[in-house]
């Protein structure tokens, strides 16, 4: 912008100048913007004047969470999950994105298994937070895979849930077998606190029971928007609540997902091996790359690659994934080269 001075020092704006400032404020009025029932005003992107905003169908109609009404009319509550929008959404964009991609391949197995254990599939979110969806993701207090569990027969919810750890295989890097294992600590939640929303058990699940029953004893009746959890759980499960809005919105808030298929196999049932498998040969029996059968077999270790026979803590052995369409075969070849047992059929 152009600026002159008069004789008496005055800085004034030339006749040019306000030729430019009204093109800008034209430019500037013609963007399209419209009101939300909040008062603030949001663009087609989701912003507003502070970040981004709840959408328009959330504030009109409400939310729910794993079966709970969450009090979004609250301002302390509102507020606690739009900051949390604004984390997901400027500080761990490309985050999520790469958490939606990998949702849209392992979210049906997860999903599938809590439906199967009575549990609700939002807590599909609450795996891609603790995981990143990365099955072998470990987390600074020693968590590992799907759910973020500790070390062998000994969670990070202290419920004695055994599962199966070695340097071969490991059940918390399969997401049905681990899903299936954080389930039943779930409903051991659910039965010593039937009176409790499931965001109080989620509660649970991250900070353990040591750490939320005093709290539960001392504020009977009250929510999980009431009381003062731990930290981790105060803030991860506004988050939670937020990344399920920014799934179910991706448009709203220009969230692209590649667009991939979900995995597609068929399974092969515990299977008792004689001795150990290469993933590499099962790559070679169907045509695939062997990544892409680690893929379905995350609970082999990626290093070792190779399907363990069964061990005295685990004499049922462990589930085989193969590409959809190969599940005769691989078991005839597994039968021919004697990977199986006689007494499989």
């Amino acid at each position: 912008m152009k600026l002159i001075t008069n004789k008496a020092g005055w800085l004034v704006v030339s006749r040019t100048s306000l030729g430019f400032v009204t093109v800008l404020v034209l430019i500037l009025l013609s963007f399209p913007i419209s009101e939300t029932s909040s008062n603030a005003w949001v663009t087609d992107h989701g912003t507003g004047q502070g970040g981004y905003l709840l959408p328009p169908n959330i504030i009109k109609e409400g939310l729910f969470f794993a079966d709970s009404k969450v009090p979004i009319e609250r301002p302390d509550v509102h507020e606690r999950i739009v900051d949390q929008l604004n984390y997901l959404l400027m500080d761990r964009r490309a985050s999520i994105g790469e958490w939606f991609d990998l949702f849209v391949l392992y979210s049906p197995i997860i999903t599938e298994s809590l439906k199967k254990e009575k549990i609700p599939v939002d807590l599909v979110y609450l795996s891609m937070l603790l995981s990143q969806f990365d099955p072998d993701h470990k987390t600074r207090s020693g968590g590992l895979g799907w759910w973020a569990l500790g070390s062998s027969r000994n969670g990070s919810v202290k419920t004695g849930v055994p599962w199966f750890s070695s340097n071969y295989w490991d059940d918390r890097r399969d997401p049905e077998i681990s899903t299936q294992i954080a389930a039943e600590m779930f409903m051991g939640l659910r039965k010593k606190h039937p009176k409790e929303d499931w965001l109080i058990l989620i509660s649970a699940f991250i900070d353990g029971e040591d750490k939320i029953d005093p709290i539960i004893k001392k504020s009977q009746g009250f929510s999980f928007w009431d009381i003062v959890t731990p930290p981790s759980s105060d803030s991860l499960i506004p988050r939670l609540i937020a990344l399920k809005i920014i799934h179910q919105h991706r448009k709203f808030y220009c969230v692209t997902v590649n667009q991939v298929s979900s995995l597609s196999f068929d399974k092969i049932e515990k299977t008792k091996l004689a001795k150990d498998l290469s993933l590499s040969l099962v790559a070679k029996w169907t045509g695939e790359i062997p990544r892409n059968i680690w893929l379905l077999n995350p609970g082999v270790d990626p290093l070792n690659g190779l399907m363990p026979k069964p061990d005295k803590r685990a004499p049922n052995g462990f589930p085989l994934r193969v590409p959809r369409g190969s599940g005769p075969s691989v078991k005839k070849l597994l039968q021919k080269d004697g990977y199986l047992n006689n007494d499989v059929k």
